[in-house]
């Protein structure tokens, strides 16, 4: 099966998107390792499946007055995880010191200038799991060796 073609600066959303697609686990891992450069996957990954990394801001539902953006494509919202991914050490245990509310301040501002389908896969990655189907922790393990640990347990 010949696998998507997709530009170089693709969403990871659209990327796990098209991944989830395809049929046979060797031509996820095939497709998924075309990214591997790519540090934002490597912290969405990481973020997901990662046990040593704990999320700081709150896992559920959001606020009401949380609007995710309307734009109709990744490309026009008013920022992207590929560059957003930078504030993602904000967000967790070993980051900088801050106050809680500063923290959760600029979770919801990521959120809500990406694209939907970008805001909604850091939710679940706040969640420590990523929403695409066969997306899982082995299959990003065995793409991805060198970002996660191949037990999922902490050792003290």
């Amino acid at each position: 099966m010949a696998l998507p073609k997709m530009v170089n600066d693709a969403s990871v959303a659209e990327i796990f998107s098209e991944a989830s697609k395809l049929k046979s686990k060797k031509d996820k891992i095939e497709f998924l390792s075309q990214w591997k450069h790519r540090k934002d996957m490597e912290h969405i990954v990481k973020g997901a499946y990662h046990p040593a990394l704990v999320w700081l801001v709150p896992d559920g539902p959001l606020p009401e007055d949380v609007k995710f953006s309307d734009v109709p494509a990744v490309d026009l919202a008013d920022d992207r995880l590929n560059r957003a991914h930078r504030q993602f050490r904000y967000l967790v245990k070993g980051g900088p010191e801050m106050k809680q509310s500063k923290r959760e301040d600029i979770y919801l501002n990521i959120l809500r200038s990406v694209h939907v389908s970008e805001a909604k896969l850091l939710m679940s990655v706040v969640g420590k799991k990523i929403p695409y189907k066969g997306m899982t922790r082995a299959l990003m393990l065995e793409t991805f060796p060198d970002w996660l640990p191949v037990s999922n347990t902490l050792t003290e």
